[in-house]
């Protein structure tokens, strides 16, 4: 578990039912602010938390929890009852599963290819996003008071998404964000989800597939964010340009996120 030696505080949130649950603090920005701790968590889903938990999180000063899992994802694992206001309409999806299925049934699925179909979904939803994630980013400024949570499944993809959404807004350089999102490595544990998805091939009776070709789609690579992060570069002119122009923000907003949560 990674601890801030300076605050002694920990980018894990040390919760016994939390998954991939972490804390956007303590990160420096471009000028030298450090994200502020304990504001801002990201995490998988909320259906393993513990009554423990759930006051761990209230004595945080947790107040929203943004689920951007689809309504099926929701009801398959609800979430504990933390005691919090949720928004939990968001819907998001960034990925076409169906393509998996195609290029598995006609023969065509590789590590090879299962990667890039995982790409491609990071580079080409950047326009599909723009409804929720402006909806969110204004969420995360009208909660700044207090600490907001956000998640999908895994707390991998869509969440990776809205975190680097979040730090690109106060100025944390590309390398930290694309580092944050690498952390999943550390902290998911992806072999139950590929269990997950095998039972889901047998009931499908597909007889022959590869664990490899499974991975892209359970775990994160760093070709994933870096295409996130140029595509809006390429269409938008960079991302503070996306988050004013796509996500409707504006410098006051910009402004008022770093001066919340940013420490002096």
């Amino acid at each position: 578990m990674m601890v801030d030696a300076a605050s002694g505080m920990s980018r894990v949130v040390p919760l016994s039912g939390g998954i991939n649950f972490r804390d956007l603090g303590g990160y420096l920005n471009e000028d030298g602010y450090r994200v502020k701790w304990r504001k801002i968590l990201r995490c998988g889903h909320l259906a393993n938390l513990t009554n423990k938990d759930l006051d761990t999180l209230e004595q945080i000063g947790v107040s929203k929890i943004h689920d951007f899992r689809r309504q099926e994802e929701q009801q398959q694992s609800p979430s504990a009852a933390i005691r919090a206001d949720f928004v939990d309409d968001y819907q998001i999806s960034i990925g076409d599963i169906s393509r998996f299925w195609e290029f598995l049934f006609e023969g065509e699925l590789t590590a090879e290819s299962s990667h890039e179909l995982v790409v491609n979904s990071y580079r080409s939803c950047i326009k599909v996003v723009i409804p929720a994630f402006s909806r969110f980013m204004r969420e995360i400024i009208k909660n700044a008071d207090n600490t907001s949570v956000f998640h999908c499944s895994a707390g991998k993809d869509r969440t990776g998404l809205a975190a680097a959404l979040i730090l690109s807004a106060l100025d944390v350089p590309r390398e930290t964000i694309i580092e944050d999102y690498m952390l999943t490595h550390k902290h998911y544990d992806s072999s139950r989800l590929v269990d997950i998805i095998e039972g889901h091939l047998r009931d499908a009776k597909v007889e022959n597939w590869e664990r490899d070709w499974l991975t892209p789609y359970v775990s994160v690579h760093e070709d994933n964010i870096v295409a996130f992060l140029d595509a809006i570069d390429e269409h938008y002119g960079s991302m503070k340009c996306y988050l004013m122009s796509a996500l409707d923000l504006s410098e006051a907003d910009l402004e008022f996120m770093k001066q919340q949560f940013l420490d002096d």
